[in-house]
């Protein structure tokens, strides 16, 4: 019985056997063949990047811009930060401005950007530096640090003008950011960006039902209620 290699498969069934791959495993099917390469380099393969779960170096994620344009629409990339961190290590590395730039200007149309466990430098890196276009953003996990040690005035805070920054911004995860996330925080995040719906903080979830107005859940059989983004306490 003759035996049927991967080269051996039409382009059609390779994009979809592709499409089940992560974007680490499509780099190193590039390095096979020069037929493989061609086809890992098809749009469709990068709409939905998902780098997987362990950490990348920042220089290994930068090979991957160019695979990365107009077509892009969801970004997910996991980093270093352990479940007990709360600040950044020596030696960490971080989500860099340059890196957050690039996705910018090549991902015009990005819609859900995925930030899960990565160091941020806040002194260094805003968040203004995202894409305009983004709907969601999630920093699970996430560790800003170099952060205002007085952090009660409005400008010290990371979400700072983030309404003009992503002005389609729907929705916010922020489960594990409770070492650097403050009251003051959410404050201006649910009262200042008008088209944001959804904000999740760990088991709670918060809801828009107004301008200024919020329903808050903190699971299925817990009863709602209706709280107000300048009253609302911090868990």
């Amino acid at each position: 019985m003759s035996s049927v290699s991967l080269l051996d498969l039409p382009e059609s069934v390779l994009l979809k056997i592709f499409s089940y791959l992560c974007a680490v495993d499509l780099h190193t099917l590039c390095r096979v063949h020069p037929r493989l390469r061609r086809v890992v380099g098809d749009l469709s393969l990068w709409r939905h990047v998902d780098f997987g779960r362990a950490p990348l170096s920042l220089q290994f994620l930068h090979k991957f811009i160019r695979f990365l344009g107009p077509h892009t629409i969801t970004i997910s990339v996991t980093g270093f930060v352990r479940g007990s961190a709360r600040l950044h290590p020596k030696g960490s590395q971080c989500i860099s401005e340059a890196f957050l730039t690039s996705l910018k200007r090549r991902c015009p149309h990005l819609q859900e950007l995925h930030l899960h466990r990565c160091y941020i430098n806040a002194a260094t890196t805003k968040l203004s530096s995202l894409p305009a276009s983004l709907r969601k953003l999630s920093l699970c996990g996430s560790a800003l640090f170099n952060l205002p040690q007085n952090r009660v005035v409005v400008v010290t805070s990371p979400f700072f003008h983030l309404e003009k920054h992503l002005p389609a911004l729907e929705e916010v995860e922020l489960e594990g950011c409770g070492s650097w996330l403050t009251r003051q925080d959410l404050n201006i995040l649910m009262g200042h960006c008008p088209t944001l719906q959804i904000v999740s903080v760990g088991p709670a979830r918060y809801t828009r039902t107004g301008h200024c107005s919020w329903d808050k859940r903190e699971d299925t059989k817990s009863s709602s209620h209706i709280i107000t983004s300048r009253k609302w306490q911090l868990l």
